[in-house]
């Protein structure tokens, strides 16, 4: 297994609400999004990143400082000049 690909994809999948919004739900076009951001998944990590829900993301996304995630609301904030955001 590639776990640092299934570790970059999870982060990336926590901090960036459009890239959570394409990849849920899970399903092949998922594991060709994660492909073309560059995260090289083997085929027992993609069985296994199957059974992901986007609802758990979510939950713990609102909880992170809106400086280290891409969020609408913290791009929001940076168009207003505030922080967060990338």
């Amino acid at each position: 297994m590639s776990q640092r690909s299934v570790e970059k994809l999870l982060g990336r999948i926590l901090t960036d609400d459009h890239f959570r919004g394409s990849f849920f739900p899970v399903r092949a076009e998922s594991f060709d999004l994660a492909a073309a951001h560059g995260f090289d998944l083997t085929p027992i990590e993609r069985s296994a990143l199957s059974s992901l829900r986007r609802r758990q993301f979510e939950c713990v996304a609102v909880s992170l400082d809106p400086r280290i995630s891409r969020s609408s609301a913290s791009e929001d904030a940076v168009a207003v000049g505030g922080e967060g955001g990338f």
